[in-house]
């Protein structure tokens, strides 16, 4: 359940910047095909521009870097978690906030089976990329663990306990999704049941 509530319009995005994103995702989208079909290694940024007759120049415009164009979209969904862990009820305790936290960042992927297809292949394929994603894991799963000490939902908790809450809880996500996109389960909302249940019930029944 979100507790804080917001009132008001939703902004609007001006045509800058809905061009901005479309040219964005369609980046996006051409570098994972071109990096699953040839390996992340063999392609260049002056390749991935050329399909959309842009200039290597206009490609970083958009990413830092090769490696932005498969990371950056998890750097908004780190954000997205920290805003929708913060909204929890203060008095919800670490595993149930995070657990309701992660499903709302979920919803994000419902569009995207085929490109988190893709993504996951590459990285999984690439050792660079692999090292690359869990040190980043490693990094906003730190973040998490600090916002739940200084907002008072772990006190009373020791540090290994709620690493392992903060770790079970991001790993049944990821496996959720990993499982999801591997498969042709139409629902992603049922896995995440499953694995959730799991973690609240414990393994020994």
């Amino acid at each position: 359940m979100v507790w804080r509530c917001e009132t008001g319009g939703v902004p609007t995005t001006g045509l800058r910047e809905r061009k901005r994103e479309k040219t964005r995702d369609a980046l996006a989208q051409s570098a994972l095909r071109l990096f699953a079909e040839r390996g992340f290694d063999r392609v260049t940024v002056e390749e991935i521009a050329a399909a959309h007759d842009l200039s290597a120049r206009t490609f970083f415009r958009y990413f830092a870097s090769k490696e932005d164009v498969l990371f950056s979209e998890g750097d908004r969904r780190r954000t997205h978690l920290l805003a929708a862990l913060a909204d929890q009820h203060p008095s919800a305790r670490p595993f149930p906030a995070l657990e309701a936290a992660l499903r709302l960042v979920s919803t994000d992927y419902a569009q995207e089976r085929d490109l988190l297809r893709l993504r996951h292949h590459v990285i999984t394929s690439t050792p660079s990329l692999s090292t690359r994603a869990a040190e980043r894991r490693q990094g906003w799963e730190g973040e998490v663990i600090d916002q739940l000490r200084t907002s008072g939902r772990a006190d009373g908790m020791s540090d290994l306990e709620l690493r392992l809450v903060v770790a079970a809880t991001t790993t049944a996500l990821q496996v959720a999704i990993e499982t999801w996109v591997a498969s042709d389960a139409p629902d992603l909302e049922t896995i995440l049941d499953e694995v959730f249940d799991r973690l609240r019930n414990g393994f020994g029944r």
